[in-house]
């Protein structure tokens, strides 16, 4: 790895840990030994330790007696819990990310857009490549709004998200639409619009993952939905 700062270093670690997980390269009760993986990485064991408690919150992995960390399995239980929490976050990022968007950022988006749609009949589309792309797609805005913390938290809970998308099997079209008012919303620069239809992408997600049945019984994606005026699904 080339000479980063701690900050970046854990970064880009837990991005690396993060990708394994998510992509299946590391399954659920696989141990995380840190000295190998440090070792493999050429860093210290700081910075991995580091990234390992951020995979840690966003329930990737678990500590477990006289095994140490291992890879969590799949609990469609959060998804709901999840699918609250990027509702309002990547709803505030959109909302930052919209206004400071550069022309470079938008043929970036519309060539990450146009991928997607030219791609959608690869056979292994509707898993690691729909997230991969969508992913950056997404992440254009979200890098636009300047706020690291935030879009760490994002890519953790986008990560485990990922990870419930491959469980469930979601066809990937389903996005499509959205990814497309996504985009004309950035080109005008309407922030409010675009932020619209990324938490309407997100609910309708969270939908298609339950096989269109809500499930919704109060709690903090209710909550989420009446404070961004969005119909709540009966």
């Amino acid at each position: 790895m080339a000479t980063l700062s701690p900050r970046r270093m854990t970064d880009q670690v837990t991005r690396i840990l993060r990708d394994r997980i998510v992509e299946g390269d590391l399954v659920p009760g696989t141990r995380i030994d840190v000295s190998l993986l440090a070792a493999e990485l050429g860093i210290s064991r700081t910075p991995v330790r580091e990234a390992i408690l951020q995979l840690e919150t966003a329930g990737l992995v678990v500590r477990q007696p006289y095994r140490g960390t291992v890879v969590a399995g799949v609990d469609p239980n959060r998804l709901e819990e999840v699918t609250a929490l990027r509702i309002d976050l990547e709803g505030r990022a959109t909302l930052l990310g919209v206004p400071r968007l550069s022309e470079a950022d938008i043929d970036r988006m519309t060539q990450l857009l146009d991928e997607l749609e030219s791609r959608r009949h690869d056979e292994d589309f509707s898993r690691g490549v729909f997230n991969e792309l969508n992913r950056a797609f997404h992440g254009v805005v979200y890098a636009a709004a300047d706020s690291p913390t935030l879009r760490r938290v994002i890519e953790l809970l986008g990560a485990e998200a990922d990870r419930m998308r491959l469980h469930f099997d979601v066809p990937a079209p389903l996005a499509e639409a959205h990814h497309r008012e996504i985009l004309d919303a950035c080109r005008r620069r309407d922030a409010e619009g675009a932020a619209r239809s990324t938490r309407r992408h997100l609910l309708e997600s969270y939908l298609a993952m339950r096989g269109g049945i809500p499930r919704i019984h109060g709690g903090l994606l209710v909550d989420v939905l009446r404070e961004n005026e969005m119909e709540i699904p009966r």
